[in-house]
C-alpha cells in the first residue's frame, strides 16, 4: 500500500482491493486527524489537507463502480472507514461520509454523467434535501429553472464541486414529479450561518437558489433514482442495486457511532491515569464508574453490529429480493444505533469527572459532536421505533414514515 501521508499529493488515488486494505489506508490518517479536530471544531471547517489525504488514499472510491476506477467495496466497508475517522474527529468523518456516499446514488444517471464525475478525482457532491418544500423546477429549453431560495445543511458544500437538491417540476409531461437535480456549486449562493452545538467543522451551511438552470441530463427523476443502477454498476453485484435513498442515513451514521468509540477511549484514558497508584480499598469505592464503562462500552458495540449486520444485507443481497420487514428494521436501526451512542457518551462524560467540562477538551467536543449527529432526521427513534412496531403487526407504515 503507497505512504498514506498527508502530504503526499500522489498520481491518483489508488484502488483498494479490500476491506482490510482501506481500514489501513485510514488507519495511517487517524493520528494526523486527531492532531487537526479541535481546529476543525473551532475553525467550522475539515482543513484542504485532510481531504487530499483521504482523496490520496483512494478512500473516495470505496463505493465508486470499479468501471470508474473505484474500489467498489461496499458498504460495510464504507461505514467503517466513517466509523475509524468518527473515533478522533466527528466532523471530517461527516464530511467524508457524506461526500463518499452520493457516488453511489449517480449510478442511476446517464453513463456520461457517471464517466464525467466519477472517473474525475475530486468531483464531490453535496446534498441538500428539502423535506417540507422541495424547490420548483420550471422546465426550460434542455433543462430546467429552479426557483425557491434557501435550503439548509450542505455538508461539505466547501469541498464538493457540484450540489444535489430535490425539486418538483411544476409543468409539462412530468408535472408533479420530484426530480433530483446536480448543479454546479459554484452557481449557487453559500451562506455563512453554521453556527452550531456540535458537529461544527462540516460546515453544513445553507445554499440559494434563484433562478438557477440546470440541464436534462443532470437532472434524474425520483422514480428513476429507485430503479436499477444505469451502465456498469448493474453488473458489479447486489451493492449497486439498491436505491440510494433507500440507505443513504448508512452514509453517515459512522459518524456518531465513531465519536462514541473514541469518546471510550478518552474516557478510558482519563480513568487509568486518574487511578493509577490507588491501592485496593480505593479501587473498590469506583463499582459504579466500572459499570458504567461497561454499559457504555456494551452499547456502543450493540450500536456497530446492528448497522453491520444490516449493511451484510445490502451488500449481498439483491434489493428486489428484500422483504419490506427487513427495510423496516433497517430503518429502526438507523435510529436506534445513534442513540446508543449518544446515551453511552453521555454515561462517559457523567463519569468523567470535573476535569471533562472545560471547552476545547477532547470529551466535550465529542459530547458535542454526537448530541449533533444523533439530531439527524433519518435517526429519529420516536418516527422509526413505532413504524417497525407496526410492521411486526402487519401494519402499513404511518404518513409520518419519511426516511431521508
Amino acid at each position: 500500500m503507497r505512504d498514506a501521508r498527508l502530504s503526499d499529493i500522489g498520481d491518483g488515488p489508488p484502488r483498494l482491493e479490500s476491506t482490510e486494505e482501506a481500514l489501513a489506508a485510514v488507519r495511517a490518517l487517524l493520528p494526523r486527524f486527531a492532531e487537526f479536530a479541535r481546529d476543525t471544531d473551532q475553525n467550522r471547517r475539515v482543513p484542504a489537507e485532510s481531504i487530499r489525504a483521504l482523496e490520496n488514499a483512494g478512500l473516495f472510491g470505496i463505493l465508486t463502480p470499479r468501471a470508474f476506477g473505484g474500489s467498489a467495496l461496499g458498504w460495510r466497508a464504507f461505514f467503517s472507514v466513517v466509523s475509524e475517522i468518527g473515533s478522533v474527529c466527528g466532523s471530517t468523518a461527516w464530511v467524508y461520509g457524506v461526500m463518499t456516499g452520493h457516488n453511489h446514488m449517480l449510478t442511476r444517471f446517464p453513463v456520461h454523467v457517471q464517466e464525467r464525475i466519477l472517473g474525475t478525482p475530486g468531483s464531490h457532491i453535496s446534498v441538500v434535501f428539502r423535506l417540507s418544500e422541495p424547490w420548483k423546477a420550471t422546465p426550460a429549453k434542455d433543462g430546467y429553472v429552479l426557483t425557491g431560495g434557501q435550503g439548509r445543511f450542505c455538508s461539505g458544500v466547501d469541498y464538493a464541486k457540484y450540489v444535489g437538491v430535490n425539486a418538483v417540476i411544476d409543468s409539462g409531461p412530468n408535472a408533479g414529479q420530484l426530480a433530483f437535480c446536480m448543479i454546479d456549486k459554484d452557481r449557487l449562493e453559500l451562506l455563512d450561518d453554521w453556527h452550531t452545538l456540535g458537529m461544527r467543522g462540516t460546515q453544513s451551511r445553507s445554499i440559494v437558489i434563484d433562478n438557477v438552470f440546470v440541464s436534462d441530463e443532470m437532472t434524474a427523476l425520483a422514480v428513476d433514482l429507485g430503479g436499477p443502477a444505469v451502465g456498469p454498476a448493474a453488473e458489479e453485484g447486489p451493492v449497486f442495486s439498491w436505491p440510494y435513498f433507500a440507505i443513504a442515513p448508512y452514509a453517515i451514521v459512522g459518524a456518531p457511532l465513531g465519536v462514541a468509540r473514541g469518546a471510550l477511549t478518552t474516557a478510558l484514558t482519563g480513568v487509568k491515569k486518574r487511578i493509577a497508584g490507588w491501592d485496593d480499598e480505593l479501587l473498590a469505592t469506583m463499582a459504579a464508574l466500572y459499570s458504567r464503562l461497561s454499559h457504555s462500552d456494551q452499547d456502543i458495540a450493540s450500536a456497530h453490529s446492528l448497522i453491520l449486520d444490516d449493511l451484510k444485507t445490502v451488500d449481498t443481497v439483491e434489493f428486489a429480493a428484500v422483504d419490506p420487514l427487513v427495510l423496516a428494521r433497517f430503518r429502526r436501526d438507523l435510529a436506534a444505533a445513534p442513540q446508543l451512542a449518544r446515551y453511552a457518551t453521555i454515561r462517559l462524560f457523567e463519569g468523567s469527572g470535573g476535569s471533562a467540562i472545560y471547552q476545547n477538551g477532547t470529551l466535550e467536543r465529542m459530547l458535542r459532536d454526537v448530541n449533533a449527529g444523533a439530531a439527524h432526521y433519518a435517526f429519529t427513534d420516536d418516527i422509526a421505533a413505532s413504524n417497525y412496531g407496526r410492521a411486526l403487526l402487519g401494519l402499513p407504515p404511518a404518513k409520518s414514515n419519511n426516511f431521508v
